[in-house]
């Protein structure tokens, strides 16, 4: 595995998201043609008929392809989840996000002669990102309508967004306290329990738990490309959702007659997408569990005795 080039995360996060885009599109155009009505089973053997001989040259473009899926899905769909649930490294030790859009004011420095120079910068930068996060909305909101109304409305956050009971939460509270304070990060003060909830200390975590348990390496690794690739599979859905939707949209025709098809395929698009979201919000959530709970078991990390 060491001389591999390539990783797991290669296949789950790149190739797998890029090629099945690619069917989508392949398939949601076949579907589309105005000039048959096809049932499934014909527009699979349409879409079978497309010969990828050159199966180097599909692999690039599918490589290529989910390469760009991941960095959008990371700044749109993994932007989205944090935002509105917070971290799952906050949120499982009951740490709630209170906002989705309102964003706090920094303090200033009332003694600085540009004070009002400063109100007005932050003015504008709260404005600049709520308008991003709309604007996010917007682009996700295949995903935002159907995760409101099983998310938000059914109460299935539940699966992906609950906190742990209070000992365990305890507990990490606990052990990552101590872990940053042994490594003497600040000389002038030490970091409390109010603290965690500012500051980013998953990352300190996570690299002390992989360089410290390399027995749970591979377990953490597959975790990272599972949930990548489910965030990537999420925003295949949403694209290939849109793009038919345009479709359905060019397909009314003046007796404005429902084409109960498209909006069939249409909901099982965003419902799609909502499964695939609830499934990386879940690996997600497993994968910063488990390095937190490693830190929780470590010998290494106790209190001082002196």
């Amino acid at each position: 595995m060491k001389q591999n080039p390539f990783s797991l995360y290669d296949f789950l996060g790149y190739l797998i998201p890029g090629s099945t885009l690619i069917y989508l599109y392949l398939i949601l155009d076949n579907w589309s043609d105005k000039e048959s009505t096809k049932n499934i089973e014909t527009v699979f053997e349409s879409v079978s008929k497309y010969n990828f001989q050159e199966i180097f040259f599909f692999i690039i473009v599918s490589y290529a392809l989910g390469h760009l899926i991941s960095f959008i899905s990371s700044i749109s769909v993994e932007k989205y989840g944090n935002w509105k649930y917070g971290y799952p490294s906050k949120t499982v030790i009951g740490y709630k996000k209170k906002s989705y859009l309102i964003i706090k004011n920094k303090p200033l420095n009332w003694e600085q002669d540009s004070f009002l120079y400063e109100v007005e910068q932050i003015k504008t930068s709260r404005y600049l990102r709520n308008t991003g996060r709309i604007f996010l909305i917007f682009v996700l909101l295949p995903l935002v309508a159907i995760e409101f109304i099983f998310g938000t409305l059914l109460n299935f956050k539940n699966f992906y967004s609950k906190g742990l009971d209070d000992y365990l939460m305890t507990a990490i509270k606990t052990n990552t306290l101590l872990l940053l304070n042994s490594k003497g990060l600040s000389n002038s003060t030490t970091t409390t329990e109010k603290d965690l909830r500012e500051i980013d200390f998953n990352r300190i975590v996570h690299h002390y738990a992989f360089e410290n348990s390399k027995q749970h390496q591979f377990r953490m690794v597959n975790y990272v490309a599972l949930y990548g690739f489910l965030r990537n599979l999420v925003l295949t859905f949403i694209i290939s959702f849109w793009y038919y939707f345009v479709i359905s949209l060019n397909s009314i025709n003046k007796e404005l007659d429902v084409n109960w098809n498209a909006i069939w395929i249409n909901l099982l698009l965003m419902f799609l997408s909502f499964i695939a979201f609830m499934a990386y919000m879940k690996f997600y959530r497993r994968y910063t569990l488990e390095g937190l709970m490693l830190i929780v078991v470590d010998e290494n990390i106790k209190p001082s005795t002196s």
